[in-house]
């Protein structure tokens, strides 16, 4: 049974959350109520507490049923949609069970939308970039199908490639939110986590391997990952799904995080690796690669014919793979049939004139076919209601003129729902009326926006609730700082809460340097949220637990302490020297513009030496200790990295990884966690730049130093050259700056 397209809209307000946070922005939505708008309030993301009501068809067999589920908690969101922890609380099922969902079990329920609105923009312009309309598994009932039916053969012909039906996640039903005005699928809930950061001193040896890894490899659970997904990748290939591949190809350096290592296979680094997402994101381009990988795989496509990729599948490679395992997946025939007829309506109802060519001008079916797709697409998006789909099915004129009109960038998509929409008309039409209207409109619309800021923690609950009736202090805030990162926002809108957070953290500092016991109830809390992330295992934190009153972790955790006192100085520093460059130069009558220049640059470069005055600090506080204690062996590994740049914040993980590696590796490992997102879209945690991370400042220092105790010459030779080849850029970077100083004066 097909789902339906205008079901009970899921109840939102049954659960009273005992989150404050969440309180609030429950209160926040009955202000949006208390205005009275012919609109409903659009949601960006459930909260925890809230009951969702649901149509929803089943995997296999295609069962249709009503289904009542709690949300516990968000997981995350990305380009394909967001995902929520729930709870089962109520199945309604007359035509009988569906296969895998039972009352009381825990699944992953993704919505295919995107949580943040630029996400959303971005994804659905690519994607009409490549294919000419909406987001199809976001719109498209048959486009959903497809991905279930797919990822359902997927964990069947996984459970053949790797012994076990559990290396792929299952899925169990799909449904539409009205909410959202998507389509989502209900999963199996994967207890897992992404990888454990190794320790391994034999990087260079990491790959040194034909076959299966040997068993005394130093990173296992690494090196089992890559080859689960590298076999995975060709199992795609091999059934025919080349395009769903591109999930797990490793070198886009963000896919890493759709393979999850289950919890129940803590005693083996080497099983449980799980693939739990076969939804692609972003549409991938020929003259817009987005990672490593997309370079060969645009190549690749382009040799057999396919401009843009997405999820189009191989139908010849598919039924010689059925051909070739046909036992295998007997049972699963009417999934087989489904996919095949849903699978040919989806590719119909897309224009993608990169597929069909010249079909869209000679073939009436195939017209009829992206008319009736673009319809759908329409009004399970909200953007027209039943009766103005039904006169678009009805006048093939008044659809191409509504297409073309849709076409106009910024204002077609308006006034389509301007048409398509009665109530969004009616909403219109009311502002246009009635002065009061229109005011308590604006108001809705500022209620929308303070729940996303409270949400981000932009404002406080008093704040967020006094702004709903403060309009002109709402948008001095809006246009002047809401641009700024969530923190900024808060601190320069409530200085109070900027200076108590800046308090916080000197006395925490303070405490850290003179109290003993709060620095072990420090570390003691970080173990337990490393056992909690899986970067820990039970035995290693009880390890690490027990041995918290050890002599070296007592002098670590000093030594730490003094470490994050250094962590502000080379900002204080930069600061001073920029404005210390930019009132020379402007003493010297230079305009303000180009003297604020040259002091961002002497602050930049203060910044990005590979030496600076916080390492500096750091590094002579560990010679200072050398000679204090008179106690070469302890610091002999700290005491050169401290002098480096960011790199010296791994100066005594380093150090100690002789004496405890577990610990070691924890906290090297939050470090290079922290480190790596900053970098938009590829610094996700568990992407592969994490642990590029990781593997450069705490492993090759360890190899670099196994390696030299074999092969000393080689190791320094090695190191010359390196440091020369960097030296290069930073001796054409000092010229450049001088010569700009030179042209200043």
């Amino acid at each position: 049974m097909p789902e339906t397209l205008t079901p009970t809209e899921p109840a939102l307000d049954r659960v009273e959350p005992v989150d404050p946070a969440v309180a609030l922005r429950r209160e926040l939505r009955r202000h949006f109520e208390a205005c009275d708008l012919l609109r409903p309030l659009r949601i960006g993301r459930y909260e925890a507490g809230e009951t969702l009501d649901l149509d929803v068809t089943g995997v296999v067999p295609a069962r249709a049923a009503r289904v009542r589920a709690r949300v516990e908690r968000f997981v995350g969101g990305g380009f394909a949609g967001q995902v929520y922890r729930v709870r089962i609380e109520r199945i309604d099922a007359e035509d009988g069970p569906l296969a895998g969902i039972e009352v009381g079990g825990v699944y992953a329920i993704k919505i295919l939308k995107p949580p943040s609105a630029f996400a959303c923009v971005f994804r659905d312009f690519l994607y009409f970039l490549a294919y000419q309309g909406a987001f199809s598994a976001q719109v498209n009932p048959d486009a959903v199908r497809v991905g279930v039916l797919w990822q359902k053969l997927i964990r069947r012909a996984g459970r053949r490639r790797f012994g076990r039906e559990d290396a792929v996640c299952d899925t169990y039903a799909t449904f539409y939110d009205a909410n959202f005005h998507s389509f989502g699928e209900i999963n199996e809930w994967v207890s897992g986590r992404i990888w454990k950061f190794e320790v391994d001193d034999r990087l260079f040896e990491r790959w040194d391997f034909t076959g299966e890894p040997p068993p005394d490899i130093s990173s296992p659970e690494y090196v089992t990952k890559k080859l689960f997904m590298d076999d995975l990748v060709a199992l795609l290939h091999e059934m025919g799904a080349p395009e769903l591949a591109r999930q797990y190809e490793w070198w886009t350096c963000k896919s890493q995080p759709n393979a999850l290592k289950r919890l129940s296979y803590e005693h083996s680094p080497r099983e449980g690796v799980t693939a739990i997402d076969f939804r692609a994101g972003l549409a991938l381009l020929p003259f817009l690669p987005m990672s490593p990988a997309d370079f060969p795989l645009i190549l690749r496509g382009l040799r057999h014919g396919r401009i843009v990729q997405f999820d189009r599948s191989d139908p010849d490679r598919f039924e010689r793979f059925l051909d070739a395992h046909r036992e295998d997946f007997e049972d699963l025939a009417p999934v087989v049939a489904e996919l095949k007829e849903k699978e040919r309506i989806y590719r119909a109802s897309l224009p993608d004139i990169t597929h069909h060519h010249v079909r869209l001008l000679t073939d009436g079916s195939l017209r009829r076919s992206v008319r009736e797709g673009t319809i759908v697409g329409w009004r399970n998006g909200g953007r027209i209601d039943d009766k103005h789909a039904d006169r678009l099915r009805r006048r093939p004129g008044l659809f191409a003129w509504i297409f073309t009109i849709s076409l106009i960038p910024l204002l077609g998509p308006l006034v389509l729902r301007l048409w398509g929409d009665k109530r969004r008309r009616a909403h219109v039409k009311r502002m246009l009326l009635s002065p009061r209207y229109l005011w308590r409109a604006m108001r809705g619309a500022r209620v929308e926006v303070l729940i996303n800021w409270h949400r981000q923690g932009r404002l406080a609950d008093e704040r967020a609730l006094a702004l709903v009736h403060r309009p002109v202090r709402f948008w001095v805030q809006r246009i002047l700082v809401s641009w700024l990162p969530p923190p900024w926002h808060r601190a320069l809108c409530e200085p109070s809460w900027g200076w108590q957070v800046l308090t916080e953290k000197v006395k925490f500092l303070l405490r850290f340097l003179r109290d003993a016991p709060f620095r072990e109830r420090w570390l003691l809390e970080q173990v337990r949220l490393g056992r909690e992330e899986g970067m820990l295992s039970a035995e290693e934190a009880d390890k690490i637990e027990a041995q918290v009153k050890d002599p070296f972790i007592q002098k670590y955790l000093k030594c730490l302490a003094v470490h994050l006192c250094t962590v502000p100085v080379t900002q204080v520093v930069m600061v001073l020297v920029g404005a210390a460059v930019t009132g020379y130069y402007l003493t010297r009558g230079l305009p303000w513009a180009q003297a604020l220049a040259a002091g961002s640059a002497a602050g930049a470069l203060v910044q990005f030496l590979p030496i600076s005055p916080g390492s500096i600090a750091r590094g002579l506080f560990v010679v200072y200790m050398m000679i204090r204690e008179r106690d070469i062996k302890n610091y002999y590994i700290a005491a050169p990295i401290s002098f480096l740049h960011v790199i010296g914040y791994l100066a005594f993980p380093l150090q100690m990884v002789a004496h405890d590696p577990a610990l070691a590796r924890f906290m090297a490992g939050r470090w290079a966690t922290s480190a790596v997102r900053f970098v938009p879209v590829f610094g996700e945690h568990g992407g592969l730049p994490e642990h590029a991370v990781f593997d450069l400042f705490f492993n090759l220092p360890l190899s670099v130093r196994r390696y030299y105790h074999r092969r000393p010459v080689a190791t320094i030779a090695y190191i010359l050259l390196i440091v020369a080849l960097l030296a290069y850029p930073l001796a054409v970077l000092a010229t450049l700056a001088y010569a700009g100083y030179v042209s200043l004066t």
